[in-house]
């Protein structure tokens, strides 16, 4: 597979998440990347951690065949991943880092992200430090009186409509039992959802608490979501923007987990990406924060989620932790990689992950390619994201991947 200059951004890449930006983080991540070249085209190639390097059989003479993609582990990334291995099944598992106990102030600067207009349609992200309150009113005029011509989604906590409010498109989110969400409660959520400002989130602009009325507005996104480019009536999505979709809502939910908050609801429906395939995570009405002091796991009254995505221990139990959210990030890997649903018919009564487990088991890894990728993808990084969504997938929690493990944070 080939990647152009515009999408290696600068440091060219190396893995299935490629680091566009220069990481912060004082030490390397678990996933390093290089460049290498084939012939005349720059190929994206991939250094694997060195705890899938015991089972990569391969000799110095077929890394030779394959070109320039053997792992080149840096000592730093060895002792990251020996730790973890250490670890493994340990309660601190959890907590792979020092997790900031506070969020960041308010923001009131003209900061714009880099992937702040669409090349394509010309939609224009909002300033990082916008955010206000709205009257119904407003919202309703935006909205043309929530008319049907403006529905986007709905989910179980709500409907989405989109919005112009004074030439900027928003999108509003309708609380579904507005009335049995206090002020307080709704006031707490929106706090901690409007300090999230990253590239790959969705950006709550502000909201509308006004009676039994509990809205939220976030920024638009204007090329839908994921669901909609996976389905069956959908242009098939390359290879390339898949991994490029994947690698914005691996670093989006890293992002939320560094700041101690986890999603519980991650699925393809709210994955937004624009025409450039830019990916934003969205739809935190049914986030939760989760401070470092606090349990690891924490046990809830009812289970939320979309069933095909929810892990094993919260299904059962309503566990939730940050690795009920690396779950389901790895069952949207495997739709990536595969084209099918969750509950896909093609798969005989099975879910995704049980028809899937027996093939990556026997590395039959040939077998869940999606056909119409079959001829246009890197069989290098098919293996590494395989791998990937293997180990977000693992039946226990303590041993799936922490995300930061999976991408380099910002």
């Amino acid at each position: 597979m080939t990647s152009s200059g515009k999408e290696q951004d600068g440091d060219g890449s190396g893995h299935p998440w490629p680091n566009h930006r220069k990481s912060t983080s004082s030490s390397e991540p678990l996933l390093t990347t290089r460049t290498s070249s084939v012939g005349n085209t720059e190929t994206l190639t991939s250094c694997l951690p060195c705890h899938y390097q015991e089972e990569e059989s391969t000799t110095n003479t077929e890394r030779g065949k394959a070109g320039e993609h053997s792992p080149f582990p840096i000592a730093e990334s060895q002792a990251r991943v020996q730790k973890e291995t250490d670890n493994a099944g340990s309660p601190d598992e959890y907590k792979q880092h020092s997790y900031k106990d506070d969020w960041i102030g308010e923001c009131q600067t003209d900061e714009e992200f880099k992937n702040s207009i669409c090349t394509v349609c010309k939609n224009k992200r909002p300033t990082i430090g916008w955010k206000r309150d709205f009257t119904y009113a407003e919202l309703l005029a935006a909205t043309d009186g929530f008319s049907v011509r403006n529905f986007l989604s709905e989910g179980g906590f709500g409907s989405v409509y989109k919005g112009d409010l004074n030439g900027l498109k928003i999108a509003v989110k309708q609380h579904k039992n507005a009335s049995c969400q206090g002020e307080k409660e709704f006031e707490s959520e929106v706090h901690v959802l409007s300090k999230a400002r990253h590239e790959n989130l969705v950006m709550l602009l502000g909201s509308c608490s006004e009676g039994n009325q509990r809205l939220l507005v976030y920024e638009y996104v204007c090329y839908g979501s994921l669901d909609k480019h996976l389905s069956k009536d959908s242009r098939p999505l390359s290879w390339d923007k898949k991994i490029k979709i994947a690698t914005g809502a691996a670093r989006g939910l890293q992002y939320l987990h560094a700041n101690n908050i986890i999603h519980r609801d991650v699925r393809p429906n709210n994955i937004l990406v624009t025409h450039d395939y830019e990916s934003l995570l969205g739809d935190f009405g049914l986030a939760r924060s989760q401070h470092e002091d606090s349990d690891r796991t924490s046990d809830t009254t009812r289970v939320v989620g979309t069933l095909g995505y929810l892990a094993p221990e919260y299904a059962e139990n309503g566990k939730v932790s940050r690795k009920t959210d690396v779950y389901a990030f790895g069952v949207i890997l495997l739709q990536l990689i595969t084209g099918m649903r969750p509950t896909d018919k093609k798969l005989g009564g099975k879910s995704l992950v049980g028809w899937a487990r027996p093939l990556l088991k026997e590395r039959n890894y040939p077998d869940l390619i999606d056909p119409r990728n079959v001829d246009c993808h890197d069989v290098h990084q098919l293996y590494w994201m395989v791998r990937v969504a293997e180990k977000c997938l693992s039946r226990d929690p303590h041993k799936r991947l922490a995300m930061d493990a999976v991408c380099p944070p910002d």
